[in-house]
């Protein structure tokens, strides 16, 4: 048992640090190698290689991912004594894989609460389209079978590794499952925490450009339709402040549409940039700013905080983690006039105040590290295997 460990990650994307689901096992694998570990992979370019010819043709394969993932697993079960596969795509019992070491089904947000999520925005905003009429039952088809795969692989799993305490307390008051579980956050590399610390540019000039940033897709779940009303309550207090929107990843035309605005001077959008990159688009922000209703943790957060960007968050789960120590930056979700009062608190809080909550923002993001996250998940998954080979 204190041979390194065989480890096969499986997620259904393809193995690209742009997205985040692949970026949590890239980035964890290669610590666990630095380490000693022997980690692969079987991601959707594996089980798929060839480019999906049509939309319809990408979701097929995503329902058909499982049963490649476990044709690989029934024909390598020796290779590997850890199985670390997304929530949904291993949803069979291990008797079926002929496996016997440990299968973890590890959340990047839990279907669960997403789906609350989804019913709560379906009653607040006018729901998106779901296609044409012909496609709405290939959707609901479609949502049904990934939400009984994530079902029936939380139920199959030996373990469950969850990104933050509330997935854990919604597995267990909710879903009702007293399946093991750990929670484990998500964390930065040491040389990209030490890129973005070192590109941050002065406290007061950052204090002094008055410039909000946030960073992440825009969606209604990260809060694009609270965006209006936050930035006219920070413009109606601090009439000079700028925004920043990083990777929305979406036509510039539809950020406009929901903030109800023609484009302005004052507002930059960006919908893509290279990540490498990252730490000079950061460096002369003010303030971080991410209004997303549910996480599975919340990677910009940490991100922002490592650059010096205090950041203000719903109290929602993801952030709530991160922020336990930072309180006065959780806002309740969805009060987008208290988002708009707790930033513009900080652009008009006097210098010494933010250079103090600048420096502790740094601090708290460089709490969640990838050397330390591998290191102790390795030691969780070591205990839970030896019950699982007992």
């Amino acid at each position: 048992m204190d041979k390194p460990l065989r480890i096969l990650a499986v997620v259904n994307v393809p193995w690209d640090p742009r997205l985040g689901a692949a970026r949590v096992w890239i980035e964890l694998a290669e610590e666990w190698r630095k380490a000693g570990h022997h980690v692969e992979k079987f991601c959707l370019t594996d089980a798929f290689p060839e480019p999906a010819p049509s939309p319809a043709v990408a979701a097929i394969r995503l329902l058909r991912f499982p049963f490649r993932a476990a044709r690989f697993i029934r024909e390598n079960s020796e290779r590997f004594d850890v199985v670390d596969a997304l929530v949904g795509t291993l949803p069979f019992s291990k008797k079926s894989l002929g496996f016997g070491g440990l299968i973890v089904a590890r959340s990047v947000g839990l279907y669960y609460l997403y789906e609350k999520f989804g019913r709560v925005a379906a009653k607040r905003w006018t729901p998106m389209s779901k296609g044409k009429l012909l496609g709405r039952p290939f959707y609901w088809f479609f949502n049904w079978r990934a939400r009984a795969a994530s079902q029936a692989s939380v139920h199959h799993c030996d373990l469950l590794n969850l990104p933050n305490s509330d997935e854990l307390d919604c597995v267990r008051n909710e879903i009702e499952s007293a399946k093991p579980a750990i929670v484990q956050p998500y964390g930065l590399r040491p040389e990209c925490a030490q890129a973005l610390t070192a590109a941050t540019a002065g406290p007061e000039q950052r204090w002094n450009n008055k410039k909000v940033i946030f960073l992440g897709m825009w969606s209604v779940r990260k809060g694009a339709k609270d965006w209006a009303g936050i930035i006219r309550q920070v413009r109606s207090r601090v009439p000079d402040a700028r925004f920043l929107f990083l990777g929305t990843m979406i036509a510039n035309e539809k950020v406009w549409n929901d903030l109800a605005l023609e484009p302005a001077d004052f507002i930059e959008v960006v919908p893509q940039f290279d990540p490498a990159d990252l730490p000079r688009l950061l460096s002369d922000g003010t303030v971080g700013a991410f209004p997303s209703y549910v996480e599975g943790f919340g990677m910009a957060v940490v991100e922002q905080l490592a650059a010096g960007l205090p950041t203000v968050a719903y109290d929602a789960p993801g952030p709530r983690d991160i922020l336990a120590n930072l309180p006065q930056l959780l806002v309740p979700a969805g009060d987008a006039t208290g988002f708009g009062e707790a930033i513009s608190a900080i652009l008009t809080a006097d210098l010494a105040h933010y250079r103090e909550l600048s420096d502790r923002s740094v601090e708290t993001g460089r709490k969640f590290s990838w050397p330390d996250i591998a290191r102790e998940t390795a030691a969780e998954y070591r205990k839970y295997l030896h019950d699982a080979y007992g």
